[in-house]
């Protein structure tokens, strides 16, 4: 397994050269940049081509490598017009991902009714496809994240089945969904094999910290070795230290 830093909230206000210095100073592998929420990083679907070699550069020459990049995009829209520029966005992160020598590129589904919930698990199932036949030629992956609607582990399976690609797959999102009974068996029984990336939050929780203990076991027991983000959402005075920490957790873990 490998670490990586999640630019969500705790990086948010962060410039490029702070994320990938404190990334590698405080033991991550990777960074995997969180797009369309107006950071600071540079990483966007519409940021300009002739801006994608300075940013590789920094990061070419940091410590760390782009473990993800994250679009925001997703497919519950009524509105075919609007899947279909959701399509075209992510196709675009696909090109900058192949640019920057990243494999994975992450999507959201992302949110049905019980009336809407046929149309939109086959949106998503839809617009997955298109996506990971423009990604196969280029050996990345689009996962979807398990979020949203698609938290539920049936409508995310129904999803991953009907697209039946080798290189589409889950970003489990570490809600653990069924596990109320404190047993992640049930779930990771159906998800694990199709799990490509991991987002962790509060890990230290006295509430989900043995499901998580679990998680990593089930993880190691079946040779995972794709990334575990850190996504903790930490803002307080000293985020090196508490960033630090949880790579010692995570090791500790496994």
């Amino acid at each position: 397994m490998k670490w990586a830093l999640n630019t969500y909230q705790t990086c948010q206000d962060w410039e490029l050269e702070q994320i990938l210095e404190t990334a590698e100073a405080t033991g991550y592998h990777g960074v995997e940049f969180l797009m369309d929420y107006k950071q600071k990083h540079g990483f966007e679907w519409h940021t300009p081509r002739a801006e994608w070699g300075r940013l590789k550069a920094h990061v070419d020459v940091s410590g760390v490598v782009i473990s993800s990049l994250t679009s925001c995009q997703n497919f519950h829209a009524e509105d075919p017009e609007d899947r279909k520029e959701s399509v075209r966005r992510i196709t675009r992160v696909i090109d900058m991902a192949e640019f920057m020598g990243c494999d994975h590129v992450r999507v959201l589904g992302d949110r049905y009714t019980e009336e809407t919930k046929e149309a939109v698990i086959g949106y998503v199932t839809e617009g997955l496809k298109e996506l990971g036949n423009y990604a196969g030629p280029k050996d990345i992956t689009v996962s979807i994240e398990m979020h949203g609607s698609f938290t539920d582990p049936s409508s995310a399976m129904r999803v991953i089945e009907d697209v039946n690609l080798p290189n589409v797959g889950f970003v489990f999102n570490s809600q653990f969904v069924g596990c109320e009974e404190g047993n992640i068996e049930p779930l990771f029984s159906r998800v694990a094999p199709h799990i490509t990336a991991v987002h962790t939050h509060r890990v230290e929780e006295s509430g989900t910290f043995e499901l998580y203990r679990q998680m990593f076991e089930w993880l190691n027991r079946i040779g995972f070795s794709g990334y575990i983000s850190n996504e903790c959402a930490y803002t307080g005075p000293d985020p090196e230290k508490v960033l630090a920490l949880y790579v010692g957790l995570f090791k500790a873990f496994v």
